[in-house]
């Protein structure tokens, strides 16, 4: 019942957004579901599956992200400073879901590492531009 526009559009907005913004977003430009109804997160979780569409967690696992486990276990800490690096921007993490989860950009050779005695918000972000979209361009004009 649901458009294929709609579908398509769904689909092209899962590289960038979880399925509760996805339907905000689809909202707020006054698409309507097959059956006249507005869009929440749940009606899109379930119009991936029924639509064979990847889910966000899978896209960003594509692109090699890390879970939170993962991340921790890579860089030696507890998951709680995994979030705390986050939330400071020392590293960078993509929502993947309404459950506010994230998923981890791998940080590369050169991680984020203890610093024991130096406060979180003394220490300098090495992101400096945290970016939730993976797949944007910064033009330097």
């Amino acid at each position: 019942m649901t458009p294929r526009s709609v579908v398509t559009e769904i689909d092209r907005l899962l590289d960038d957004h979880p399925c509760g913004t996805i339907a905000n977003i689809l909202n707020a430009r006054g698409v309507v579901s097959g059956y006249g109804n507005r869009f929440g997160g749940r009606m899109i979780a379930r119009l991936t599956i029924e639509y064979g569409l990847k889910s966000r967690f899978t896209r960003l696992r594509e692109q090699g992200m890390l879970t939170l486990d993962e991340i921790a276990r890579r860089l030696g800490i507890c998951t709680k400073q995994v979030k705390s690096w986050r939330t400071v921007g020392l590293l960078r993490a993509h929502r993947c879901n309404d459950k506010h989860e994230y998923l981890y950009e791998d940080p590369g050779p050169h991680p984020p590492e203890k610093a024991r005695g130096v406060r979180l918000s003394k220490r300098r972000a090495v992101l400096e531009n945290v970016s939730h979209r993976p797949n944007e361009v910064q033009c330097e004009a």
